[in-house]
């Protein structure tokens, strides 16, 4: 057993935590975007050199995770090489851990690197926190922030708060068809006027329907878009959390 997982196990039986190997691959990504959520750094082990990395995690598609920002900055031609590496995250209530990990390709979008790594088939788990979500600031508000679903004919709505995983929004009247829990949306748009524009592929979680004020509140996440709009939505995040209040 590496040190790494003994101090997982050390840390669990301290803290009365649970800890399990999680082994289906939709646990294991809802896990990782966690750290995707919050931009949270991964520590990468490699045992040939025996160095050790940060990365964070840029996204997850199709089975893969993307790597980027990894530090020092001499980890990027170590992760050029393809080498086994093992990782491990923590934060409050949040621990993972896997070994056996290889980068198996290398990509740029406008000059910066990211990797593919496939998901761990087995994943030591502790725990798990939602992303921080931010009311947007009223001035944000005021200009104008919507949201349009494109499922059928097309609905806009207006978006009440924000992460790096999802949203609230809120749509007016009765909405035809009616939302389905987990329902998938082959396309969303977001706009923020100035500030905030991007495409992704989504997943109702939950909705309200009041009936007295004709108002349909629900909570989307967002499940896969393009690198770029990945780092557009982060970007805006940042600058939202110095100004807004946790929701």
């Amino acid at each position: 057993m590496t040190e790494t997982a003994r101090d997982a196990k050390e840390h669990s039986r301290s803290n009365s935590v649970d800890s399990r190997y999680l082994t289906k691959s939709d646990e294991i990504a809802r896990a990782i975007k966690v750290f995707r959520d919050q931009r949270l750094p991964l520590n990468l082990r490699f045992l040939e050199p025996n160095e050790a990395f940060t990365a964070k995690v840029l996204d997850i598609q199709d089975g893969e995770m993307l790597l980027e920002d990894i530090q020092p900055r001499e980890g990027l031609s170590v992760l050029g090489q393809r080498k086994v590496f093992s990782f491990s995250g923590r934060a409050d209530g949040i621990y993972v851990y896997s070994e056996e990990n290889q980068v198996h390709k290398t990509e740029s979008e406008r000059g910066l690197p990211f990797f593919h790594v496939r998901l761990p088939k087995s994943l030591l788990y502790q725990q798990r926190r939602r992303a921080a979500r931010f009311r947007l600031p009223l001035r944000v508000m005021a200009n104008g922030a919507t949201v349009t679903l494109f499922r059928g004919e097309p609905i806009t709505g207006s978006i009440i708060d924000i992460s790096a995983g999802g949203f609230r929004a809120e749509f007016q009247g009765p909405v035809s068809p009616m939302f389905d829990t987990d329902e998938e949306v082959p396309t969303i748009a977001i706009t923020i006027p100035n500030l905030l524009e991007l495409h992704s592929k989504g997943a109702i979680r939950h909705f309200n329907y009041n009936e007295q004020k004709q108002r349909l509140t629900c909570g989307i996440e967002l499940t896969e878009m393009h690198v770029t709009d990945r780092r557009r939505l982060e970007q805006f995040i940042q600058s939202i959390a110095k100004v807004s209040q946790p929701a």
